[in-house]
């Protein structure tokens, strides 16, 4: 019997999660039971939509949906207390990134999950972007040689923290928010951490718009064998920019150089009907017509990696156990060391620009 999914948050992330979700439904691999979100709009689109359970509280439609499982599209700071719920309720869960602002708290949801033997997956979506795959497999391989320095940046336009997301983004910053993702790529890629880190960052922008949040954060990350590795965040890009977001990735070693444009993948589109954009279908795409089969008209990385969570728990219906999936997703430790670096950096921050150890 497919696991039961319900899925808590429906808001600009959440809706997409449970569209997609809503395809894994329509194709018998889970059923999406019921949503969970305090805003009655999101409720009753979701409602009217798919004909699904909603639910103002994720307590209450965890008590009457008999669920097996829930996604998690909310705030990072109300990441732990639903985690810690759902755990004890012997669910399991899909998070979206980061698993926690702080380290003790990553590592009770860690600690809760392991406890109540649950899954615990992190949707790190830039582990399915097939260029980082490339990267990974380069560097691997050996053909890159020894890292021995790097840049990256990912950076929002404005309009994520000021429109978007305005209630709840003085609790967050730009490393949280989107750099958290690239802390994670280069664990992923490199498959160790960085033993100390360096960084700066600014509030301005933001401040005048009434958000006490850091328009800005670079941070140097260093390694064991000396490479270093320099990230820029922000998410104070003008409105103008003809994307939501921005990232490039180079990597330098001993034998080799890497360079993948994130953001503009050779994509431009300009119009007198609404301006222009350079526009990433690998990231994500909403595509003319439905699937006939799916009832989903979503692609790109983004996608794929909502849609790994709903193949995993069918891989638990049908017999897998977390041990046998271990190495598949993102997992909690995994999660927690991109916690421990993202604090280590703001404290850098917040010290002055000073050196943290990991």
């Amino acid at each position: 019997m497919p696991y039961r999914v319900g899925v808590i948050g429906g808001g600009t992330y959440g809706s997409r999660i449970v569209k997609a979700y809503y395809s894994c439904h329509m194709q018998n691999q889970i059923v999406l039971a019921a949503l969970a979100d305090v805003n009655s709009e999101a409720r009753e689109d979701a409602k009217k939509k798919y004909g699904i359970n909603v639910y103002a509280d994720y307590k209450e439609m965890i008590e009457k949906e008999n669920l097996d499982a829930v996604s998690v599209v909310t705030p990072d700071f109300l990441h732990e207390e639903i985690t810690l719920y759902c755990a004890a309720k012997k669910l399991h869960l899909a998070l979206q990134k980061p698993l926690d602002v702080t380290v003790e708290g990553a590592e009770r949801m860690v600690k809760a999950a392991a406890e109540n033997n649950v899954m615990l997956f992190v949707d790190f979506h830039k582990r399915f972007d097939p260029s980082l795959i490339l990267l990974r497999e380069r560097y691997r391989t050996g053909k890159l040689g020894e890292l021995l320095y790097g840049y990256a940046n990912i950076e929002d336009a404005i309009t994520v923290p000021a429109d978007w997301f305005k209630g709840w983004a003085q609790n967050s910053s730009p490393m949280w928010f989107i750099g958290i993702h690239l802390i994670d790529i280069f664990n992923w890629i490199f498959d160790k951490p960085p033993v100390k880190v360096l960084a700066t960052g600014g509030k301005k922008k933001l401040l005048s718009l009434g958000i006490d949040s850091y328009d800005f954060i670079q941070a140097k990350l260093v390694y064991d064998n000396g490479a270093a590795i320099n990230l820029d965040t922000s998410w104070i890009l003008p409105r103008a920019f003809p994307s939501i977001v921005d990232q490039t990735f180079r990597f330098i070693g001993t034998e080799g150089i890497m360079e993948v444009d994130g953001q503009n993948r050779g994509i431009e589109y300009y119009s007198s009907f609404d301006g222009g954009s350079m526009d990433n279908p690998y990231g994500y795409h909403v595509l003319e017509e439905e699937n006939a089969l799916t009832g989903c008209n979503l692609s790109g990385y983004t996608v794929d990696t909502m849609l790994h969570f709903p193949r995993l728990l069918q891989k638990l219906d049908q017999g897998a156990t977390l041990e046998s999936l271990a190495g598949t997703y993102a997992d909690g430790p995994q999660a927690v060391l991109a916690t421990r670096i993202a604090v280590a950096i703001h404290e850098s921050v917040e010290k002055g620009g000073v050196w943290v150890t990991i």
